[in-house]
């Protein structure tokens, strides 16, 4: 399987609050990014403590739809708890999507905007929704999609890990076919290039290494204004 990734403070924040994963166990193939958020580094924090226990946790084989929830809900209370006793980490929080490839069979856990994305048959797809007051509005009718990109609140959140002791996590779930090429990215992407200015740069005729790296360029390029991570795997 060929990956590529790459994470980058962009032009304006002084650090990069984002976090990734590629590791493989029992198996598995498994491929994350979280996109932190909390002052005095607290966003680091978040997004660590969901990187690292998702490396750390024990997936098996035959139940990683079970595995996924009930690694993202232990996430959930680990930020909430270290934030509460903590009072440099008050209000720290994450978002996670987190893929696991287990033979032909693609799942999701997703918590926030971040996003994933799925290349297949040159159909470039949006495959999760965004936990954010911008996309609920949307999905409501009082605002359009167009309003949306440059609405006052787009980095409102309706859902992260770490901010509430419940959390609804998205499942996804799809056949794997050979030749589909997976994005999972944090919003610094998606807030600076159009869906179809990503998907041009993923049909480039490059190594997945060079589309990331591609892709962190062009987001720089167009403002830069977030931290920016790009996750990608392919299908063989």
């Amino acid at each position: 399987m060929e990956s590529g990734f790459k994470s980058d403070c962009g032009k304006i924040r002084e650090q990069n609050e984002d976090n990734y994963l590629q590791t493989e166990q029992n198996g598995l193939k498994i491929f994350a990014v979280a996109d932190g958020m909390g002052g005095h580094n607290a966003g680091e924090v978040a997004s660590s403590i969901a990187i690292e226990m998702l490396r750390d946790h024990n997936f098996s084989f035959n139940r990683v739809p079970g595995d996924l929830i009930e690694v993202i809900e232990a996430i959930n209370n680990q930020i909430k708890n270290k934030a509460e006793q903590n009072p440099e980490y008050q209000g720290m929080g994450t978002t996670l999507t987190a893929a696991v490839l287990s033979e032909n069979q693609v799942y999701i856990g997703h918590v926030g905007d971040s996003r994933a994305y799925l290349l297949r048959n040159r159909e470039f797809k949006q495959l999760t929704e965004d936990h954010s007051l911008v996309n609920r509005l949307v999905k409501d009718g009082k605002i359009t999609a167009e309003e949306a990109k440059d609405h006052p609140q787009s980095n409102v959140l309706l859902q992260a890990l770490g901010t509430e002791s419940q959390v609804d996590i998205d499942l996804i779930e799809l056949e794997a076919k050979t030749g589909d090429l997976f994005l999972l990215c944090s919003d610094g992407l998606n807030t600076m290039l159009s869906d179809r200015e990503v998907k041009s740069i993923l049909l480039e005729e490059k190594s997945l290494q060079q589309k990331a790296d591609k892709l962190v360029q062009r987001a720089k390029e167009f403002g830069g204004y977030d931290n920016i991570t790009i996750n990608l795997f392919a299908v063989s």
